[in-house]
């Protein structure tokens, strides 16, 4: 099941459990309650809850979960505005997210056998997905989801997100930066449309969508201007 941000350019892969025909004991109750309350965090856009229940281990994983943590909670104020405004026409700004897990999906994640990697990491399998859904339990004792991307691939080389080159930067960390740079204007163009459907400025959902359309073409233009300007063979290459 994928879980899309906006558009193609934000994508996560969510696997949901098998069903097994044992009642899930006590600490798994705990495990598949934390992926459930996630779901739930998505679907709503509660930032709060997402922050709490995505795990990031370091200074750049807490960076990128904002930046996911963002994208989602923007995207779905939008979605309620457009739908507040428009009614059945807002609809077409749907995020999705109420569809990455129905009624059937819940009762499977609930009773599902939760796989011990070590004391602190656990993972569910289905057989045919292409990877475990996995969590991992913070030092205060809470279980988090871990999201393979954007979050766990970060690499704790960047320490301020430039959307040019710096002297002395390597060349991903230029490329993180021009990243970091693009989601800002995403979820810029998200808030900004918002208020402009929220004031009243666009009078039909067809306006409102060709003017985000043509905001996040032109963060995608600027970041494949920003990376087309990078100079080959002048910087280090990522390993």
């Amino acid at each position: 099941m994928k879980i899309r941000i906006g558009h193609v350019l934000a994508a996560l892969l969510i696997v949901l459990p098998a069903a097994r025909a044992a009642a899930a004991d006590a600490g798994d109750s705990a495990i598949t309650a934390a992926l459930i309350r996630f779901v739930d965090a998505l679907e709503s856009g509660d930032a709060i809850a997402l922050e709490q229940l995505i795990s990031a281990e370091t200074a750049t994983q807490e960076r990128s979960r904002k930046t996911f943590v963002d994208l989602a909670a923007s995207q779905k104020a939008l979605e309620r505005a457009a739908v507040k405004k428009f009614g059945e026409e807002g609809k077409r700004f749907r995020c999705g997210f109420d569809l990455i897990v129905n009624a059937p999906d819940r009762k499977i994640i609930a009773g599902a056998k939760v796989i011990y990697d070590d004391p602190t990491r656990v993972h569910i399998e289905k057989s045919g997905e292409l990877a475990p859904m996995s969590l991992r339990r913070s030092p205060e004792g809470q279980w988090q989801v871990i999201l393979q991307e954007p979050i766990e691939s970060e690499e704790e080389e960047i320490h301020y997100p430039f959307p040019y080159q710096q002297p002395g930067m390597s060349r991903f960390a230029v490329l993180a930066g021009i990243r970091a740079a693009h989601y800002n204007a995403i979820i810029e163009a998200f808030k900004q449309t918002q208020a402009r459907i929220d004031n009243g400025d666009l009078p039909t959902a067809a306006a409102a969508q060709a003017e985000l359309l043509a905001k996040l073409t032109a963060a995608a233009a600027d970041a494949a201007k920003a990376r087309a300007a990078l100079p080959s063979g002048r910087i280090k290459e990522r390993p």
